[in-house]
């Protein structure tokens, strides 16, 4: 499932399409239809990267 972070200079941004609302640099696991959707709004969500398991040693 992909991450996403609230990178909005707004701050907190009530998010219709997950239900809820992201906090200003919250992240969250997201379902990628929605991902998608989000992130072709890069001013306010930024993707995050997981660390593949030999990075995270």
């Amino acid at each position: 499932m992909p991450r996403i972070r609230n990178v909005s200079p707004l701050g907190a941004l009530d998010v219709p399409l997950l239900g809820r609302t992201l906090a200003a640099s919250e992240e969250a696991d997201v379902p990628k239809s929605a991902a998608e959707q989000l992130l072709a709004q890069p001013d306010n969500f930024q993707p995050v990267a997981t660390p593949t398991p030999k990075e995270s040693r």
